[in-house]
């Protein structure tokens, strides 16, 4: 099982640091760890977040919620991904999202003045640190603009290829694993899920693509 240490490494967060760094790092933060039951509430719309969570085991997931109580999905994310970032570093830390637990997982939080302007860590661990959250906060920001353009298809078979096209790319193969099962995937396209799994089927009777659960193949030249 890794540790919170090795888990750190591998985040984007603390690219560039070695595991003495990291150790270093955790010893003089001394980050909140929390383990949260599978469907447990993380962050609610609305709670004031300041600090930046690292998923250590687990899944969380999440969501916009909208008047109806209903959840446009946002993101998947397993280790060693982060979440509260973008909220963290706004002047209110006033969450517009929900985040929840997909399953039995554990994440630890960093607090966010302590990663930036405080004084517990060396001043060029946090310019490192500053620059790492940049380019975290510019590549969320590609995510949304990939987003933004699956939703901007009005055709629902549109939507599915934009979203599996961006996932080829992203991984470098035709073939590939998505985060989402068909409720998060509906969800995403912001689409009904029995429209999805019917157009879904159509594509690969049609020989556009094959798949089974999440794994994926294009077949496009």
């Amino acid at each position: 099982m890794r540790t919170v240490i090795s888990v750190m490494k591998e985040s984007k967060l603390f690219e560039g640091f070695s595991l003495e760094d990291c150790q270093t790092i955790y010893s003089l933060l001394e980050p909140k760890s929390k383990l949260l039951a599978k469907d447990q509430i993380l962050i609610q719309d609305g709670d004031r977040v300041d600090y930046v969570g690292m998923i250590c085991k687990g899944k969380i997931v999440t969501a916009k919620l909208d008047y109806e109580g209903g959840a446009g999905l946002l993101y998947v994310l397993e280790p060693p991904k982060l979440f509260g970032l973008e909220i963290a570093a706004t002047p209110s830390q006033i969450s517009s999202i929900t985040v929840t637990s997909a399953e039995e997982s554990e994440v630890v939080c960093f607090p966010y003045a302590d990663l930036t302007t405080g004084q517990k860590l060396p001043e060029d661990f946090r310019n490192k640190l500053m620059q790492n959250m940049l380019t975290v906060l510019a590549n969320e920001n590609m995510r949304r603009m990939y987003k933004i353009e699956v939703l901007g298809k009005r055709k629902l078979r549109d939507r599915i290829l934009t979203y599996l096209r961006f996932q080829a790319r992203k991984k470098g193969s035709m073939t590939f694993s998505i985060p989402f099962n068909r409720e998060q995937l509906a969800q995403y396209l912001n689409v009904n899920r029995s429209a999805l799994s019917h157009e879904l089927s159509l594509m690969q009777q049609e020989g556009l693509i094959s798949f089974t659960r999440n794994r994926f193949t294009l077949h496009e030249k």
